[in-house]
């Protein structure tokens, strides 16, 4: 079991990592044609949830790789559900519904850390 959610781990840091630079440093431009939310939030904004991202992939591994107050790894956890469920009522409210699987999936996939981790 450690070693499957050490590999979820991984995989939800590198999307999220992944996803918090390329919005963060890709022009707004370019980011406007896939993802619609941009055109709506400031560049401030954009650049808010781009580091809660980024900060909440790097929760999920350090504190418990380091075994320096692990407690943090399901808090982030935790944190990054309720990330999704307001990623989740967005996409829902704008009618982007190819983007609802994604967000479950992150979802679900951080409630099965935070659960397993506590």
């Amino acid at each position: 079991m450690n070693s499957t959610l050490w590999i979820m781990q991984a995989v939800v840091a590198s999307a999220l990592t992944a996803s918090g630079f390329l919005i963060m440093f890709l022009p707004k431009k370019l980011l406007a044609n896939k993802l619609s939310w941009v055109n709506e939030y400031s560049d401030t904004m954009r650049y808010f949830i781009c580091i809660t991202k980024i900060l909440g992939a790097l929760g999920l591994i350090l504190p418990f790789y380091f075994s320096i107050v692990p407690i943090l790894t399901p808090v982030a956890a935790v944190s990054i559900a309720i990330f999704m469920v307001f990623a989740l009522r967005y996409h829902l409210q704008k009618n982007e519904y190819k983007d609802v699987p994604a967000t479950l999936i992150f979802f679900v996939s951080t409630l099965f850390i935070a659960y397993y981790r506590f």
